[in-house]
């Protein structure tokens, strides 16, 4: 199944599949371009798969997302990382530490169920 960007009544949902740098790197590009971002919160839903990301693809990341924020977003904007428990979540973890100067709450979550509710309220 090919990655992909879906825009729901409340989130825009993320569903990368390889789970390498280029494919978040694609995906995240294109989701800062989307005229729906700045007003909705996101869901990035990680499968089981084979985990192809290094601790300095993580900095990268969260380079170019600083990079390419947009100005204006709504003020309470949040992000859920849906990860299967093991090394998906430990990168996860990493992640929210590291990511600073973008005004996004980020939080982990094992099941999308939940990320929904907490993305939701």
């Amino acid at each position: 199944m090919a990655p992909k960007l879906t825009i729901k009544d409340d989130y825009i949902l993320v569903e990368p599949r390889k789970t390498d740098f280029w494919e978040i790197w694609e995906l995240l590009a294109q989701l800062l371009q989307m005229p729906e971002y700045p007003h909705k919160n996101v869901i990035w839903l990680f499968s089981d798969g084979p985990l192809s990301l290094t601790y300095d693809d993580l900095y990268k990341l969260n380079q170019v997302l600083k990079e390419n924020f947009p100005e204006k977003v709504k003020q309470d904007k949040k992000a859920a990382i849906v990860v299967p428990t093991g090394l998906g979540s430990a990168m996860a973890t990493e992640y929210t530490k590291i990511v600073e100067g973008v005004p996004v709450e980020f939080k982990i979550f094992s099941d999308l169920d939940t990320a929904e509710k907490w993305i939701a309220k």
